[in-house]
């Protein structure tokens, strides 16, 4: 398995529902958002808000992360998309950094870009240990846009199957927009 530290992607899990309003304007914060197909728990949405985190789109460090599995075996019958970001836009823009998960303490500190990444345990990220409390945390680490992340930021969308290919492709040709989409089966729950 390839060290986490040293990717170059950013992964935000979305229902394939979503995508045709995110190719029309964009990845933005919840707080944005009026019509959309909403994935995350709501007891979790509540923390956030809590934390002022609905003004940022949350982006996490590698696929197949804890929060990726939970929404997929809670809903088995949709459909999920995984758009990706390179962190080096992330970087260039400063976003925001927490190294494990927003509500796993009260005391959460947002870390510009550079400080985030370096305070993030990537050692006991790799472990990719689900059943350890300390390890799912670090693993559920955020990098957050402060604002909406355009298409044409989009590094790739990954889709589960060569049929949701095929309707990403046309709600793209539709807005007139253009992200390699690529199948991977792999990167989500069967």
């Amino acid at each position: 398995m390839r060290d986490i530290k040293n990717q170059k992607l950013l992964y935000h899990l979305t229902s394939v529902n979503n995508i045709s309003g995110i190719l029309a304007s964009g990845l933005r914060p919840r707080a944005h958002l009026t019509d959309f197909e909403d994935v995350a728990d709501q007891e979790i949405i509540a923390g956030r808000q809590a934390l002022g985190l609905e003004n940022f789109v949350p982006f996490h460090w590698f696929s197949g992360n804890p929060f990726d599995g939970r929404v997929q075996v809670d809903r088995r019958d949709e459909l999920f998309v995984l758009i990706t970001v390179r962190r080096q836009l992330a970087e260039q823009q400063n976003w925001q950094v927490i190294p494990f998960h927003p509500l796993a303490t009260e005391n959460i500190r947002l870390l510009n870009y550079r400080e985030g990444v370096a305070a993030i345990d990537w050692e006991t990220m790799n472990q990719r240990e689900y059943h350890d409390p300390k390890c799912k945390s670090i693993c559920m680490a955020e990098c957050l846009a402060p604002a909406p992340v355009a298409p044409s930021d989009f590094f790739k969308i990954y889709v589960p199957s060569d049929d949701i290919a095929k309707d990403v492709r046309a709600a793209m040709k539709d807005l007139n927009v253009w992200v390699e989409v690529d199948v991977n089966e792999h990167m989500f729950v069967k």
